[in-house]
């Protein structure tokens, strides 16, 4: 099957465009974010928050009373 070379180009046309104009909204985002107003207020997490700050640090080399060696 021979296409026209004016077909071809239009195929052509339309793959590149397409892919163009895929590639194009993570350019265009990342050209927002670069510009956007930041915003200067933090998520909460709520009761996690709370919870975390009152958990103890244990250490990973002290052995827990409540596990066994089996054996």
């Amino acid at each position: 099957m021979v296409w026209d070379i004016g077909l071809q180009d239009k195929i052509v046309y339309l793959v590149v465009g397409a892919a163009a104009v895929y590639l194009s909204f993570p350019l265009v985002s990342s050209i927002k974010s670069l510009f956007s107003k930041t915003q200067t207020k933090e998520t909460s997490f709520g009761c996690y928050e709370a919870a975390c700050s009152s958990c103890e640090v244990i250490d990973k080399n002290q052995k827990s009373l409540s596990k066994r060696k089996h054996g």
